[in-house]
């Protein structure tokens, strides 16, 4: 069943979006005109509270989000047998304000923090049925609520802010997400199941030891998620800065957790990114050819063994009309064998959102339906920039099971998806963006599922930030 998109609400969505444009615009303006006149700092915060010596601040955030979705067919024309309830179109919002500061010392570093917190709000029931028990869902809570301490030049010869300590609500990210991008839980009773702007840990502490190109992190936090499963990680993660050839990094994290399978797992993490060609004299067209990849490996003793990883290829043209890229990914996370003695599927962990496809793979299958766990994607991704404010990609995903039985289906063959995202930005604080998508079931979509038609989405996506 396919809703139609009410013409009351997207005249509300685009007005708040145009008065915010011209709000935008109005205040450019002014400071243009401002910066024309003697002592004015154009770099000043409009939520400035204080500015000290040496940099000092402490400065209001906000930000506030909206997104509408709509689409046809949902889980493939089965939505109401796969989640619960109907999922034809429904609107998120966001309202998150906060406070920042840092105070530099004149000989012994930095001290900073933020407290912040997260309105955030769903009307109607989403397509991954976070809250299809609960109908439309309102909540605020705390975000982030840290402190730290950078050591700025007190170890001299050790180079600058050598050590930096930091505890509290704060969220931890390692590489491109692929582990650790959010440890909080959206949606549910949380609301704003795809905006996602809750991140932080209950609480972490973070220990980042930089020098040189070596960068060190030791990281111990309790997750966020929802429901609650208790989950702790602790661990160190290691970056080495390539130069122009690129980097290497990698991690070892102990996982402890009500989930049984999750608890007392080791996770043993590589990565690279390289531009091979870069670093030495060689024929400039070849020198933007990059390549990355990341492989995981979990255990669990008699409980769990699985891996997860991708390798990628990418060539941009930046001298080109439109900047074209170009890039192709392979990822491969391993599914459970029910004549297993023990279990081979992945876990995700706390993946997240670090740009298009990635690592939620598909505005489709991979945000309401595949988790990176017992699945194969091919992604192909063209970007272009039609003008420097002005981002497009065009994505085709191909996603197989990787064990047909662990899902509890008999074809491997899942789905097809095609995916446009445009992204506009005005400015700095301003931001659009649209994503239209659509996947075509195969067996073991259908076989899941209990559907065969194709689904179609259209999402419009606004979000205004000054921090």
């Amino acid at each position: 069943m396919k809703r139609a998109i009410s013409p009351a609400r997207l005249a509300v969505l685009f007005s708040s979006l145009a008065i915010g444009a011209a709000s935008t615009a109005t205040s450019l303006a002014a400071e243009d005109d401002a910066t024309a006149g003697a002592n004015t700092d154009s770099g000043k915060s409009p939520l400035s509270i204080w500015e000290g010596q040496r940099e000092s601040y402490l400065r209001g955030t906000f930000k506030v989000e909206a997104a509408y979705f709509t689409q046809g067919n949902p889980w493939f024309g089965e939505d109401v047998a796969n989640i619960g309830a109907d999922t034809g179109s429904w609107w998120e919002t966001v309202i998150h304000p906060g406070i920042q500061g840092s105070y530099h010392f004149e000989e012994n570093g930095e001290v900073y923090g933020r407290f912040s917190f997260v309105n955030a709000n769903t009307q109607d029931i989403d397509a991954a049925g976070s809250n299809a028990d609960l109908g439309d869902v309102g909540h605020t809570a705390v975000e982030d609520a840290y402190l730290g301490w950078r050591s700025g030049d007190l170890f001299s010869s050790l180079g600058e802010d050598f050590l930096d300590i930091s505890f509290g609500m704060q969220e931890y990210e390692v590489g491109t997400g692929f582990l650790f991008y959010a440890e909080s839980g959206n949606g549910g009773n949380r609301g704003a199941y795809w905006i996602g702007e809750r991140k932080s840990a209950q609480y972490a502490g973070i220990v980042k030891i930089n020098y040189g190109r070596l960068k060190t992190d030791l990281v111990y936090f309790k997750a966020n998620d929802n429901p609650d499963t208790d989950t702790k990680v602790g661990g160190i993660t290691v970056d080495y800065d390539l130069g122009d050839f690129g980097g290497l990094g990698g991690g070892y994290y102990h996982v402890d957790s009500d989930i049984v399978t999750r608890d007392g797992m080791d996770v043993y993490d590589v990565r690279f990114q390289t531009t091979p060609f870069k670093a030495f004299d060689t024929a400039d067209v070849l020198k933007p050819i990059k390549f990355d990849g990341e492989y995981a490996y979990e255990d669990n003793g008699s409980k769990l063994a699985a891996s997860g990883w991708y390798l990628s290829a990418g060539y941009d043209w930046d001298k080109v009309a439109w900047k074209p890229g170009l890039t192709y990914r392979y990822a491969s996370f391993q599914g459970n064998n029910p004549n297993s003695s023990k279990s081979q599927d992945f876990d995700p962990l706390f993946y997240g959102f670090n740009d298009w496809g990635y690592w939620y793979q598909g505005e489709i299958l991979g945000e309401y339906v595949l988790a990176n766990s017992n699945l194969n994607s091919h992604m192909i991704r063209l970007s272009v920039d039609p003008l420097d404010t002005l981002h497009i990609n065009l994505f085709y995903y191909n996603f197989k099971l990787d064990n047909a039985a662990g899902f509890g289906v008999q074809s491997k063959d899942f789905a097809d998806e095609w995916d446009l995202t445009v992204d506009w930005t005005p400015n700095d604080s301003l931001t659009f963006s649209l994503v239209a998508a659509y996947a075509k079931p195969d067996n073991g979509a259908k076989q899941y599922t209990g559907g065969d038609e194709d689904w179609s989405y259209l999402m419009l996506y606004a979000s205004y930030n000054l921090d």
